[in-house]
């Protein structure tokens, strides 16, 4: 199905796609699961490639033959096939089922944004389709400090197991997670899976475009390091049985998880970021520039009118200022920038006025862009002023008096 921009974004915000054309997987893709903590690696090798989740609940082993690109969709195909692997303890085991798997380390990862996956989950007993992120390459050392579960099918305990909706997020803070019956067959055809993933501050689920579920930081911890995408047509083991289907003597001999599309979105000038062979160049969002601290010379004591106030506004990058930018006191008065274009550190300064108001905690309150005035970095994205309104506890005020001619 063709995916079109969902509410909020244009196509303009697209900044990678993959359409599965052609006949060979793309070099975004790695034919079997891996993670941070595996650098890469395939989970559970047994040398030759194969790869597999290898808890206790999963009967099947992935290999690349399983994996195949066809007439704009990629194809992992499950079979009711005996094949020799290792399973998470390490020791080499008979699974029943032979499937397929892919993942983008170190090639698709993106922190933030809206992604969404067009899919047509297989249907049968165990059947187990997964579209699954974890921590990627280019997030250092954190290991799989978190798993992000936009769909499992095959879930029970809400309606029929086709038409569930699965979602969940593991994490430092322990997980949540909830199955909801959709009232959809998404067996039946191809179906939107979304994501809208605002790094540290919130998740919100999607189904066809509709909201399913949501999560803030106020609940759990939520990721702000690259992810990278796992898809794998799992088949659940008879130890799932109470809380998914099992594979059984009525699971079919082949079950095929299909993915036809798969775009991501994201704002430019959001501070989200991505990275992969199909992302857009032109439309490849930067880190934002924010303040990050605002100090003031003198720091603590009282002044009065004609006395002089320095204010040190510092951003996470260098800026470029044109125009004359101010800050909004909460005396009445206003403080001019000064200088620091092309650095990290602004410098503003205020004087102390007869018709300032006496405060007992001086406090910048805004800051002012005149007509033509701006604060950006080298690429033109904006900065975020809003870490600039601060209060500063021990520097008062007091104009009545004057120290000028002292």
């Amino acid at each position: 199905m063709a995916l079109s921009a969902p509410a909020g974004f244009t196509s303009s915000d697209l900044v990678y796609e993959e359409n599965f054309s052609g006949t060979t997987l793309g070099s975004d893709w790695h034919a079997y699961v891996t993670s941070n903590a595996a650098k890469g690696g395939p989970w559970n090798t047994d040398g030759s490639g194969g790869s597999t989740p290898g808890g206790p609940y999963n009967a099947e082993y992935d290999v690349a033959s399983q994996v195949s690109v066809s007439n704009g969709t990629l194809d992992l195909t499950a079979i009711r096939q005996s094949i020799s692997g290792t399973n998470q303890g390490g020791t080499a085991q008979t699974f029943p089922v032979t499937s397929g798997a892919v993942s983008s380390y170190g090639n698709f990862e993106f922190n933030g944004g809206y992604l969404q996956i067009s899919m047509k989950a297989p249907s049968g007993g165990g059947a187990w389709p997964g579209l699954w992120l974890m921590p990627g390459e280019g997030a250092g050392s954190s290991g799989d400090n978190f798993e992000l579960d936009m769909q499992e099918g095959g879930f029970t305990g809400s309606g029929p197991a086709d038409q569930n909706f699965s979602w969940h997020l593991h994490g430092p803070s322990g997980w949540v997670g909830d199955t909801i019956d959709s009232g959809i067959d998404l067996t039946a055809g191809f179906h939107t899976y979304g994501i809208y993933w605002d790094p540290g501050k919130s998740i919100t689920w999607y189904l066809d475009g509709k909201q399913m579920a949501q999560v803030t930081s106020a609940q759990v911890v939520i990721p702000d390091e690259p992810m990278q995408l796992i898809m794998n047509n799992a088949v659940a083991n008879s130890n799932a049985a109470g809380w998914h289907t099992a594979l059984d003597s009525s699971t079919p001999s082949s079950l095929q998880m299909q993915i036809d599309q798969i775009h991501l979105y994201q704002k430019a000038g959001s501070g989200d970021t991505v990275r992969g062979a199909n992302v857009t160049p032109s439309a490849v969002s930067t880190i934002q520039p924010a303040v990050t601290h605002v100090a003031t010379s003198p720091a603590t004591g009282t002044e009065h009118t004609g006395d002089v106030i320095t204010l040190r506004v510092d951003f996470n990058s260098a800026v470029t200022v044109t125009g004359t930018p101010a800050l909004s006191l909460n005396d009445g008065g206003t403080a001019s920038y000064v200088g620091g274009s092309g650095t990290n550190a602004l410098t503003f300064r205020t004087t102390v006025a007869s018709t300032d108001t006496n405060t007992s905690a001086l406090a910048i309150t805004g800051v002012n862009l005149p007509s033509g005035a701006s604060i950006k970095d080298a690429s033109g994205v904006a900065a975020d002023l809003d870490g600039a309104v601060d209060t500063f506890p021990g520097l008062q005020v007091d104009p009545t008096s004057s120290t000028m001619g002292d």
